[in-house]
This record gives structure tokens, sequence and C-alpha cells, in this order.
């Protein structure tokens, strides 16, 4: 999903709210879809699911729980990160920003982490899943 070239923090903001979406629907392909992806990480929609039922890691949590993505409508408590940060200066002129935002997990926000990029494109910007980790 492409945004504008200089998109407000609003507008990242609000991608994020739906691959959260995607996902609270167990829609691993559509929020797989929704966002580029580093190489790096090797992101898949299987990938995504299992990272968020570990809590951060592709293995089963150490206690047996599994954790789902919950609608953020839903969720207790306040998102710990929900935040887009930019840099003091664009010299390379490719990443525009960065983004963190918690997931609400098993219905409540949690400090589990996604983070995010946006690089500027030919054809304006796109977001960048990077990691889902725990801050």
């Amino acid at each position: 999903m492409h945004l504008p070239a200089a998109p407000s923090d609003t507008q990242i903001l609000d991608i994020i709210d739906a691959w959260i979406a995607d996902l609270a629907r167990g829609d691993y392909a559509c929020a797989h879809a929704r966002t580029a992806h580093d190489a790096y990480y090797g992101w898949t929609p299987a990938l995504l699911r299992a990272v968020i039922e570990g809590y951060g890691s592709p293995e089963p949590y150490a206690d047996g729980s599994v954790y789902r993505v919950t609608p953020a409508a839903e969720a207790r408590g306040a998102a710990h990160a929900r935040c887009v940060e930019r840099p003091a200066s664009q010299d390379d002129g490719m990443v525009i920003a960065e983004a963190r935002h918690s997931l609400p997990l098993n219905g409540a926000w949690s400090d589990l982490t996604a983070t995010f990029r946006v690089e500027g494109t030919a054809l304006g910007a796109t977001l960048v899943l990077q990691e889902i980790h725990v801050f």
C-alpha cells in the first residue's frame, strides 16, 4: 500500500491501524500484503502468525499460552507505543519516518511491538514492516 510522498503521522498510523485490524480478523495474508518487507526478516503470513502467537518468538510461548491480536477498540489499557519519529536529516532520501505500535493481544494492550519504516519510492512512500518483538 502506497502513501503520499510526504505522509502525515496520521496517514502512517492509519495504515498501521488497518494492519492491526487485519491481524485481529486473523487475516495474516492481508496484513502481509498491506506492507512491504525487509528481506532480512523474511516475513510471510505464517511467520507473522507464529511470532504473534509466540509473543515475539516464532517458537511456542514457554508456558503454552497462545497470543492473538484483539481488535484495538476492545483492548483494555492503553498502547505502550504508538508513535512516528522523523529522522533529523534525510541524507539518503529513502527513510522518511520510523513508527512503533504496540499490539493488542488477548484483550489487552501488550508490550509486543511492531516496528516499521516509511521509505520514499517513485510512487510516493511505502510502509515497511521491520520487527515484531517485546520492547
